[in-house]
């Protein structure tokens, strides 16, 4: 498999426009000495890295740090940790779901793919968009989208749960097109990074992501947790394809942590203490995949040049799986799946007498667990309160959500100042009890 990586979003729209070496045909313009815009394939491979970069940049480590997974140890960092959140913070982030190989890029893809009438490449491209933006909506809240590339001036805010529908209405196109065949449907081939261009694989992703997303609504929608059992049943269950973010290690072309822990910010966080202490506890082999000897900093194979990123993973499905399947009495398929996931971890399995409580609480702590360096593990503890976690500021909450960027602010006019802006999403109301332990919630 190919193997590519970005300094950052810049370079992913760097890749994405200075094509003007290149010389593929009919997807070139009419001179094909002076093409003036990319191919459909060129395009994706900018659309594939600009969303690595997207999911694996300082969200995640933001998130992390506030999943009490990691620690800043380090100036603006230490302060993140602290919850000094302001637009400063996340500047750039909400920005970042539209422009540099994001949802304009993606748009045009599918705008390009249609005319060519490739059923397999518009599919693909819509699971890219819905990565996108249901990711926004879990971050953010109300985004616009509707009026997204647009040209209105002030585009409206559409609701997060509106957002999540869109979502799951993309998804299930993408499905169906991705099923077509034909002589058009050629899709991006090896110009897909990920999984080049096979469909099987696309569509394994897409019930996955229709897990997550479902998942990410049950705090308001309980009734979802049947569907969610149905689309993980149909998603990733096999390490082999999961989706990963991949990188050669050379110049700009590199893993996204192993630039900021060891080339920009050495020393600016580390493990916490309080996931270190879990890991010990549960005798758990990824304490040691996860971190270095010493417990100072990431594992060195996590910090390679070119260290593959899991981004949707058969772990993730399998534990949807299970804790849909636990929440609505299934308890043997619960604890199935359940030790299906810990298997892959290296892990002996549950007894086959845990259920109720019991088992909900071991799935969730072991989707904290596998969610490390992903924002799932984020939105895990915001709709369950697992782990129960103390916050680290006496009196306040753990940061429930990302504040819009100053410069979106500033140029639409339906973007709230900060001090209007909701602490909390519309999915996500503050728990009163933790899901795991039936205790008193304490960081919401």
């Amino acid at each position: 498999m190919r193997k590519i990586g970005f300094a950052g979003l810049g370079a992913a729209v760097v890749l994405a426009t200075a094509c003007s070496d290149y010389l593929t045909g009919g997807e070139l313009s009419t001179d094909p000495n002076r093409p003036t815009t990319a191919t459909t394939a060129q395009l994706f491979v900018g659309v594939e890295a600009g969303t690595w970069a997207l999911l694996q940049s300082d969200m995640a480590r933001v998130t992390g740090m506030w999943a009490q997974q990691l620690l800043g140890t380090n100036l603006q960092y230490v302060d993140i940790y602290n919850y000094g959140v302001s637009e400063d913070v996340t500047n750039g982030f909400q920005a970042g779901l539209y422009t540099g190989g994001a949802l304009v890029d993606v748009r045009k893809v599918e705008s390009q793919a249609s005319s060519a009438n490739d059923t397999l490449f518009h599919g693909i491209a819509l699971v890219m968009e819905a990565l996108i933006m249901g990711t926004g909506a879990d971050l953010f809240g109300n985004l616009t989208y509707k009026e997204a590339l647009t040209g209105i001036q002030n585009p409206q805010l559409d609701p997060q749960m509106s957002i999540y529908d869109s979502v799951q209405t993309l998804l299930s196109r993408a499905i169906v097109e991705m099923q077509a065949s034909g002589p058009t449907n050629i899709g991006p081939e090896s110009a897909d990074l990920a999984y080049g261009g096979d469909p099987a694989l696309w569509t394994l992703l897409a019930h996955t992501l229709k897990a997550r997303f479902l998942m990410h609504t049950a705090k308001l929608r309980p009734t979802v947790y049947p569907q969610v059992v149905t689309e993980a049943s149909k998603g990733i269950s096999d390490p082999a394809d999961n989706f990963n973010a991949v990188f050669s290690g050379n110049a700009n072309e590199q893993n996204f942590w192993y630039q900021f822990a060891i080339v920009q910010r050495p020393g600016y966080i580390a493990p916490n203490p309080q996931f270190v202490t879990l890991l010990q506890q549960r005798n758990d082999p990824r304490l040691h995949t996860y971190f270095n000897a010493d417990l100072t900093d990431l594992n060195p194979a996590l910090l390679a040049p070119n260290a593959t990123q899991p981004l949707v993973t058969a772990n993730e499905d399998l534990l949807l799986w299970a804790e849909a399947a636990e929440r609505t009495g299934d308890n043997a398929t619960a604890l199935a799946k359940l030790n299906q996931a810990r298997a892959l971890a290296g892990l002996p399995p549950e007894s086959g007498s845990l259920s109720g409580q019991a088992l909900l609480a071991e799935i969730l702590i072991e989707e904290y667990i596998a969610d490390f360096q992903n924002i799932e593990a984020w939105n895990l503890y915001l709709r369950t309160c697992t782990p129960n976690l103390v916050p680290v500021v006496a009196g306040s909450i753990v940061p429930a959500r990302f504040l819009y960027d100053a410069s979106e602010r500033n140029t639409n006019s339906n973007i709230p100042p900060p001090t209007q802006q909701p602490a909390r999403n519309q999915n996500d109301p503050a728990s009163t009890t933790s899901d795991a332990t039936g205790q008193k919630c304490l960081g919401q």
